[in-house]
C-alpha cells in the first residue's frame, strides 16, 4: 500500500507539474503576408525554441498584406509581419505600431515577362499586387510613376496574393510584372524573365518584413511583446551568426534545391538585415514621408505615431 500511494503521488506531482508548465507557456498567432526570406528568421527563432525560452508558443499563418492588419485589430492574430501595411495604417490614425524590422531596405525588384524590356511595355497591362495599401502596391506605384506611368490609368493593377502566387501569375501570362523577392526573383530570371528595376533605387527607407503590433496589446500585455521581440531578436542573431545552417535552413524553407543559390541569397540578405531590428530617426521620417505621399496624407505625423522601438531596446539591454 506504501508503494501504491508513493505511486499516487508522485502521478499527482507529474500531473500538476505539467499543468503548469503548460499554463506558462502562452499561444500567440502571428500573420504573414508571404513565406520568403524575410520572414526566415521567425522560423529559425521557432525552431530553435527561443519563443519558448519567452513561454510562447508561436502559430504562424498567411494572411495577404493589408488583411493582416484587419485581422490583427480584430484579434484574430496577436502580430504580423505585413510591415508596410502597419506603416500606412498607423500614418493613417490606426492604432497600431510597428515595434522592430528584419531589412531596413526594399528587397524587391520589379519582374516582367520575357518580352517586356522597358517600363513603357507595361502600358494596358495587368501588374500583380499583394493587397491594397501595403508596401507592395505603394512600391509598384513609385516605381511605375516614376518612370512616367500612372497607376491608375496606364495599367491594372490585380491584387493576386503571395510571392508564390504572383510566381505562377507571371509563368501563366495573367500578369506582365509584379515586384518579387528572393528567390523567386532569381528563379524567374532563369526562366527568361526580365528585371526592370530595384524598389531600393527608388526607395532607401522602407522595411521588409518585422513585428507589427496593436497600441492595445503594447499597452495591455508589454511582458509578451518584450517576450516575442526578445525571441526575434535571437531568431535573427542565430541566422546572421550560423551561415552554413542558415542557408541549409534556407534550402528546406523555400525548397531551393541548390546550395550555391541559397548561399548567394543568404549573403545577400545578410546585408539587408536591419541593424539590431530597429532604425534611426533620418530613416523613419523617411519611410513616413514616402507613405503620406502615397495615401495623400498631408498632416504631421510623428515618429512615436508608427514606431515603438522601445521594446526592441529593453530585449537588448
Amino acid at each position: 500500500m506504501k508503494i501504491l500511494g508513493r505511486v499516487v503521488l508522485i502521478l499527482a506531482l507529474l500531473v500538476i507539474g505539467a499543468g503548469a508548465a503548460s499554463a506558462q507557456i502562452k499561444k500567440v498567432r502571428l500573420s504573414m503576408p508571404t513565406f520568403a526570406i524575410t520572414e526566415v528568421p521567425f522560423k529559425i527563432a521557432q525552431a530553435k525554441g527561443f519563443y519558448r525560452e519567452e513561454g510562447l508558443d508561436v502559430e504562424m499563418i498567411l494572411i495577404r498584406g493589408a488583411l493582416g492588419v484587419t485581422a490583427l485589430l480584430g484579434g484574430s492574430v496577436d502580430y504580423t509581419t505585413a510591415s508596410g501595411s502597419i506603416i500606412a495604417a498607423a500614418v493613417r490614425g490606426i492604432g497600431v505600431k510597428l515595434a522592430l524590422i528584419i531589412d531596413a531596405k526594399p528587397a524587391f525588384e520589379l519582374v516582367s515577362e520575357p518580352q517586356v524590356r522597358a517600363y513603357e511595355a507595361l502600358k494596358g497591362k495587368p501588374i500583380g499586387i499583394s493587397s491594397r495599401g501595403g508596401s507592395v502596391d505603394l512600391l509598384t506605384r513609385l516605381m511605375l510613376e516614376r518612370n512616367g506611368l500612372n497607376p491608375d490609368k496606364d495599367v491594372l493593377l490585380l491584387v493576386i496574393g503571395t510571392q508564390q502566387e504572383m510566381m505562377i501569375a507571371l509563368k501563366t501570362g495573367r500578369i506582365a510584372a509584379a515586384l518579387m523577392t528572393p528567390p523567386r526573383n532569381l528563379l524567374l530570371y532563369r526562366d527568361g524573365f526580365h528585371k526592370l528595376g530595384s524598389s531600393g533605387t527608388y526607395l532607401a527607407t522602407a522595411p521588409t518584413g518585422g513585428i507589427g503590433v496593436t497600441d492595445e496589446k503594447l499597452r495591455q500585455d508589454p511582458a509578451q511583446v518584450l517576450g516575442f521581440v526578445r525571441g526575434t531578436l535571437k531568431g535573427i542573431r542565430y541566422y546572421r551568426q550560423n551561415r552554413a545552417e542558415s542557408v541549409n535552413f534556407l534550402s528546406k524553407e523555400l525548397g531551393i534545391n541548390e546550395p550555391s543559390l541559397a548561399a548567394q541569397i543568404f549573403d545577400w540578405h545578410a546585408g539587408q538585415l536591419a541593424e539590431n531590428g530597429m532604425a534611426d530617426q533620418a530613416w523613419m521620417r523617411g519611410a513616413i514621408e514616402f507613405t503620406k505621399k502615397s495615401l495623400g496624407v498631408t498632416k504631421d505625423i510623428s515618429t512615436e505615431q508608427v514606431f515603438n522601438f522601445s521594446f526592441v531596446e529593453r530585449a537588448l539591454r
